[in-house]
């Protein structure tokens, strides 16, 4: 019982301190989002080949939104996700930055 206890308490240590290196970098992206404007999510929806980092962060978006990709041929013609189109028609909804806003991101 009590090397079980030991390692409960181990994994609580690890977890305790995983979660204090990850709350910088949260708070700094909830103080970023309260600067984001809808007139920033207009330019976002309008561009056609977003930057790598638009694309990742739009397609991490949809994922914790639980928004499917759209599914379309590459280059070579073969079917792959494409988070992009998925994200556009997530932005253009009404209330999306009041909705990233008060994410339950407690529970993810």
């Amino acid at each position: 019982a009590q090397e079980a206890a030991n390692q409960a308490n181990a994994i609580k240590t690890e977890c305790e301190e995983a979660l204090e290196e990850a709350m910088p970098a949260l708070n700094d992206a909830l103080k970023a989002l309260d600067t984001l404007s809808a007139k920033e999510i207009s330019e976002i929806k309008a561009m056609r080949n977003p930057a790598p980092p638009v694309r990742i962060v739009l397609q991490a978006v949809c994922v914790l939104r639980n928004v499917k990709p759209a599914r379309v041929k590459d280059e070579s013609g073969k079917m792959v996700d494409d988070y992009w189109p998925s994200a556009v028609k997530m932005i253009s909804e009404m209330g999306f930055l009041q909705a990233l806003q008060t994410f339950d991101k407690d529970n993810i």
